[in-house]
């Protein structure tokens, strides 16, 4: 009996190890999408996006917008006011987290609602900043738009792996390093007359002749 439970026990922890190691990676299952339409009037949703969880993937979403919707943000547009977007993240466990971007509403209508949403995360999949971008760069064709569909384009963008290190690069370095070292000692070693011997021979030769010349050295 006392085995039985032992073997129960053990049991148990195994599986709650396998839990908790798994609930560690708690990947993301859906983005919520809201604007402000009218500035300091709150954020309205508009778009839920669903994340495969297997691929994990870029993911182009498409909502529709109403036609008084489409009114107040031509308004921004006109008015070159800010258009505000609030990016709400949900996880497996049910967290959510939740940022705000922004761009130029004349942005949004020139691109014709093709919208650009880039969510970085860390090593763990977990969002930790958000950029909304466009398709279009300025704001020229206000006037020339002939839909009420949003296409939204996310894009994760996950921590780029780590450049590995040029080992053979380095260690031939420290072999060239190493031989200049030793060339130097082995420089230093000679003797003076043999380092200095061209400005120590003119001077001797210099002194023999002065000594030649001068009698009275002799005497």
């Amino acid at each position: 009996m006392t085995s039985f439970k032992l073997l129960v026990c053990l049991f148990c922890i195994v599986i709650s190890d396998f839990c908790i190691s798994d609930s560690s990676y708690d990947s993301i299952s859906n983005i919520y999408l809201e604007h402000e339409l009218i500035p300091g009037a709150g954020f309205i949703k508009y778009n839920s996006i669903v994340v495969n969880l297997e691929t994990r993937n870029d993911v182009i979403s498409e909502t529709i917008i109403n036609d008084s919707d489409l009114k107040l943000l031509k308004e921004l547009a006109f008015n070159n006011e800010l258009y505000r977007l609030k990016v709400t993240v949900k996880t497996l466990s049910g967290k959510e987290t939740s940022f705000l971007t922004f761009t130029k509403a004349c942005l949004i209508i020139g691109s014709k609602f093709n919208d650009i949403l880039t969510l970085h995360l860390d090593h763990l999949d977990s969002p930790f900043a958000v950029n909304l971008a466009t398709t279009f760069s300025n704001c020229n064709n206000l006037h020339d738009l002939s839909t009420n569909k949003f296409t939204t384009t996310v894009f994760f963008r996950r921590p780029e792996s780590s450049p590995v290190p040029d080992t053979a690069t380095y260690i031939q370095k420290m072999e060239r390093e190493r031989e200049a070292r030793e060339k130097g000692k082995s420089n230093n070693n000679k003797s003076m007359l043999g380092k200095y011997w061209m400005y120590i021979l003119p001077l001797v030769i210099f002194m023999m002749i002065a000594g030649a010349s001068n009698p009275e050295t002799r005497q």
